[in-house]
């Protein structure tokens, strides 16, 4: 397998352990989990909190919610380090090897394919308003089907490819965010800052949301994290990689929102006279984060399907144009819906993974072990949590969820008959 990937350069190593000699430095981690928060979608997360309360109230909101859900995100990505193996092998140990397969994995696969078609179609409806000014006519369903294939490549080689690709964009990326946001603060001002906004969401609401927004990294940490080399180096790639990102894109958007009325930053350097440095972000930020969501995706069909660990790359091919085909038909256009449902499936997946991890087993790489079949102790857990999540209308409902599935798991799992349990191999 080793010699497979030396000559065609495409990662093989997909549900098996990380060899140690494959194994990356955090910063080299760090910045993949940047590009992830360096999107659209993170402007547009900011948007939605400043549009719903203060300025205050919304940044206040945004760093709370980042903050909780990166020490989430550093429990279960510690668990991929300790077992190098990505999460749908991780959670095979809470939900059975077959409730991982069929429940986990579908589920996880779904939510990154649906990302991958959210962000391609704002890629490709921007790059098709950009060329039109150029008097240029590209149909937006054109301008994404291409820059779905062209994100695709990446995801398609593998880890290497991320890591490459987001050590060059990431650090353009903030400069050229940086001096976007000076521009459009020089060009409008920042009177629209104290503007009075009817408060329709709570700072608790706003909480949930972040949240929700950061459902898929606290559950899927292990995916990137199972290649780092100790626990500390999670902490510093979470920490340094996630929050300063994510917070300051949350900052970006809630701004640009007051005192542009437009929370996409593309979007305002196109208004504000610097069309083709808008395009520029708004394509980097897209593809930095696509493609870790086409390579999630092909981690959990992997697994869902039964392959073998070097199919990863054409399946990862396969969820990439199943994204662009959502994206063209412009299937998935509700974002704030998008953002309640992964909150609702993906937090009770961290808590029965955080229960069973460093509740029962104490953290414990030596004592984590997987049964055959289902483990019907997380999956009634998850299942649980989700309904709470979904159905209780209390502003910290998806908090709760979050918890309940974590302890309820630990209640079944003692009064639940045991099946025997099979430990990794190698």
């Amino acid at each position: 397998m080793s010699e497979i990937k030396k000559k065609t350069n495409i990662e093989t190593t997909t549900l098996e352990q990380v060899p140690e000699h494959e194994r990356k430095g955090w910063v080299d981690v760090a910045l993949i989990q940047a590009g992830v928060f360096i999107c659209v979608p993170s402007l547009l997360l900011g948007g939605l909190l400043a549009s719903s309360m203060s300025l205050g109230s919304a940044i206040l909101a945004g760093i709370i919610g980042y903050v909780l859900s990166t020490v989430v995100a550093v429990a279960t990505g510690i668990i991929g380090v300790d077992l190098h193996v990505p999460t749908c092998v991780v959670t095979k140990s809470s939900f059975g090897e077959t409730g991982s397969r069929i429940i986990v994995s579908s589920v996880f696969a779904v939510a990154s394919i649906g990302w991958f078609a959210v962000q391609n179609n704002v890629c490709g409806s921007a790059f098709s308003s950009f060329m039109e000014t150029m008097g240029i006519h590209i149909p937006a369903s054109v301008s994404a089907a291409i820059w779905g294939i062209v994100m695709l490549i990446t995801a398609v080689i593998g880890i290497d490819s991320l890591k490459w690709l987001n050590q060059i964009s990431v650090p353009a990326l903030v400069v050229i965010m940086g001096a976007g946001c000076f521009m459009a603060v020089k060009n409008y001002g920042t009177d629209g800052v104290s503007a009075e906004v009817e408060s329709t969401m709570g700072i608790l609401g706003g909480i949930a949301l972040t949240a929700s927004f950061m459902g898929v990294t606290m559950s899927c940490a292990p995916d990137f994290t199972r290649y780092q080399k100790s626990r500390g180096g999670v902490w510093a790639s979470s920490f340094v990689g996630i929050l300063p990102a994510g917070i300051v894109l949350l900052v970006m958007g809630a701004v640009l929102t007051k005192i542009v009325g437009e929370n996409d930053l593309s979007l305002v350097m196109c208004m504000i006279g610097l069309p083709i440095l808008g395009t520029l972000v708004l394509i980097l930020a897209t593809w930095t984060t696509n493609t870790t969501n086409a390579y999630t995706a092909g981690i959990n069909m992997v697994m869902l399907f039964n392959l073998k660990d070097e199919k990863r790359a054409f399946v990862t091919g396969i969820a990439g144009v199943i994204g662009t085909v959502l994206a063209v038909m412009g299937l998935l256009n509700n974002i704030s819906a998008f953002f309640d449902w992964l909150g609702y499936l993906f937090l009770p997946v961290g808590g029965v993974m955080v229960g069973d991890y460093w509740i029962l087993r104490k953290g414990m790489p030596q004592l984590w072990g997987y049964c055959k079949g289902f483990n019907w102790a997380g999956v009634i857990a998850w299942a649980a949590g989700a309904v709470i999540s979904i159905y209780v209308t209390l502003s910290g409902a998806i908090f709760i969820g979050f918890a309940v599935s974590a302890l309820l798991y630990v209640v079944l799992y003692r009064i639940l008959p045991k099946k025997e349990e099979q430990k990794l191999e190698g």
